[in-house]
């Protein structure tokens, strides 16, 4: 049995280091996250469907890599975060880009 963990804002925001560094191309999987992820409620979460890994990044001194999963909302990513020490799935978080950089059908919406 899998266990997963949806982080909380801040929990998500301490796995940070800037820079943050595109690793997509070169990444090699520390974990498998497909066990995790398919255990996941996609319901639970709000989401109609995943699909595969758009990017991977990680954060500068090299403790977690960020693993983004397009889903079926737009501009909505699921982030799967690793912990490369542990070699093992810390939990998820669901970033919607739409609402973090005040984003609305691709235009600055003021708030």
């Amino acid at each position: 049995m899998v266990v997963v963990r949806r982080l909380q804002e801040d929990e998500f925001k301490a796995c940070f280091a800037e820079p943050m560094q595109d690793v997509t191309t070169t990444a090699e999987a520390a974990v498998d996250i497909w066990p995790y992820v398919e255990s996941l409620d996609l319901d639970e979460i709000g989401l109609p469907y995943l699909n595969d890994v758009h990017y991977v990044y990680r954060d500068a001194p090299r403790r977690f890599d960020h693993v983004l999963i397009g889903t079926g909302r737009f501009n909505t990513f699921l982030v799967i975060v690793v912990d490369l020490s542990k070699s093992l799935v810390f939990g998820h978080f669901l970033l919607d880009l739409n609402e973090e950089y005040a984003v609305n059908g691709g235009h600055l919406r003021s708030v």
